[in-house]
């Protein structure tokens, strides 16, 4: 049967029928169409909720009756204690408004003490809510840490999706950013949060982190918040509830708000909203703590395909200089002002009003380059430098750039490959040293000599001071096997 069908049927609104569906009382099968298909038995289900819930038997027992664990016999009779006690309230409360209808008084003279003290005593040793007002007030949820931890899934949602515009559009290193950088980027997370999380809650009533743990927040009529009611709100928290994210103040802000909930007391920017909670399910906490795992796996997905160079497998000159020239860029290695050209060679960069500063003053190497059919198979550079009065700095920079450009091409090179950092620490570990090892097919060596010369800070070399001649060489290849 279609929904149509089942509202003729069972003379429910559409509404009625989704919310049951949703509390999981009836299970329509899904057709190919995308459409539900609802059985004869979902339509009993319904026609048997219809009278009980008629009946004022409330949704928690009838879901209880539709799982066993509650008789259906031994409800009724409660339920028949319940009406009867509702009954003798109601007929109270009729006396209570003649009493004060015979004695003809207006709202400004009403002594309403007077009657609340007697419905009070008629209350006494009864367990009904005939006469509560507990239901006029907005919902609220006073679960400090389940709000707390709903918000601190979205702000890291927020740092996702920035650190992924960061990654895969500016093509910055996220490995290598520092202490200032992280606290920009979490002041950036911030401000996507006011502009994104009122999108969420006009369009779904909810947040991803909220959805995962249950909460949702509504107009006190049940409407979605509009998207400027949602800005208002979120501005709200971001600025009293977390303090601008400014450290120690947003400490202060935190506890505070903490301090309210834990007292029953409604937050200053839910104050117009109605904030419910839906359960508290065991199951959510396993989604909450998938759900990061999940954000967590894409970052580090992100930062691992950065380590590739745009181009992969059989290299020309230009595609090996492309590469050389990302990695360069990747990790801040500044050359002054030359470059690497698409033919391999240095140039002098084309004057754009900057100011270049190259701090090491060495030797551009030469690039050499062993080709077969048109592709490298390898690439090779010398350096000989005699009697220099300067200070010398090493190649590794120059050594571990060309190694990354050539090999992180190779086909045994995946996505969350090690071999930048093998490489990295090969050459680091071997300064103004002589090596020979293998990585992905291709062999790496270099020889190192030099004379007149003292290590100083591992990478830099000066003259001695009796030194009357010096001498430093470099040759440096690395070679693909097959």
């Amino acid at each position: 049967m279609t929904i149509k069908e089942v509202e003729m049927l069972s003379g429910m609104e559409r509404g009625n029928i989704r919310f049951y569906e949703r509390e999981g009382l009836i299970t329509p099968k899904r057709m190919d169409n995308g459409y539900r298909d609802y059985s004869q038995n979902d339509l009993q289900i319904l026609l048997r909720i219809k009278l009980l819930r008629s009946l004022h038997i409330s949704l928690e027992e009838i879901k209880a009756l539709k799982e066993g664990s509650k008789d259906l016999l031994d409800t009724l009779s409660k339920q028949i204690v319940k009406l009867d006690q509702e009954k003798k309230d109601a007929s109270y409360a009729q006396d209570v408004c003649r009493a004060m209808q015979g004695e003809w008084v207006t709202f400004a003279d009403l002594d309403a003490k007077k009657y609340l003290n007697c419905i009070k005593e008629s209350m006494k040793g009864t367990d009904s809510g005939y006469f509560s007002i507990k239901g006029d007030e907005l919902p609220q949820v006073f679960h400090p840490w389940r709000r707390f931890l709903a918000r601190i899934f979205d702000i890291f949602m927020y740092n996702t999706l920035w650190m992924a515009l960061l990654a895969l559009v500016f093509d910055v290193n996220l490995a290598t950013r520092g202490n200032f950088e992280n606290s920009l980027d979490s002041f950036i997370s911030i401000a996507i949060m006011l502009f994104i999380e009122p999108f969420w809650l006009h369009m779904l009533g909810t947040t991803p982190g909220k959805a995962l743990l249950g909460l949702r927040i509504e107009n006190p009529d049940g409407r979605p918040l509009s998207y400027a009611e949602g800005l208002e709100r979120t501005w709200s928290v971001i600025g009293t509830g977390m303090g601008y994210n400014i450290p120690i103040y947003n400490l202060i802000c935190l506890l505070k708000s903490y301090k309210l909930c834990n007292e029953k007391e409604t937050q200053p920017w839910d104050e117009e909203v109605s904030y419910t909670l839906k359960d508290t399910k065991w199951y959510r906490g396993v989604f909450y703590i998938g759900a990061h795992a999940v954000a967590i796996a894409f970052l580090l997905t992100v930062t691992s395909a950065q380590q590739l160079p745009p181009n992969r497998g059989n290299l020309t000159v230009a595609e090996f200089v492309e590469n050389h020239n990302y990695y360069a860029e990747f990790f801040g290695i500044n050359f002054g002002n030359k470059y690497l050209n698409k033919d391999g060679k240095w140039v002098k960069k084309d004057f754009d009003g900057r100011t270049h500063i190259e701090i090491q003053d060495t030797e551009k190497p030469k690039y050499h380059f062993t080709i077969a059919n048109g592709y490298v198979k390898g690439v090779s550079f010398e350096i000989e430098i005699t009697n220099n009065d300067k200070w010398l700095y090493s190649y590794d920079k120059q050594m571990f750039l060309v190694s990354l450009a050539f090999a992180g091409a190779q086909e045994e090179i995946g996505l969350f490959s090690k071999l930048p950092r093998r490489i990295g620490e090969e050459i680091e570990k071997n300064t103004f040293k002589d090596f020979c090892f293998e990585e992905a097919g291709i062999t790496f060596t270099c020889v190192t000599d030099y004379s007149g010369y003292k290590v100083i800070q591992s990478h830099i070399l000066i003259p001695e001071e009796k030194a009357t001649k010096t001498y430093y060489s470099l040759s440096f290849s690395l070679i693909k096997q097959n």
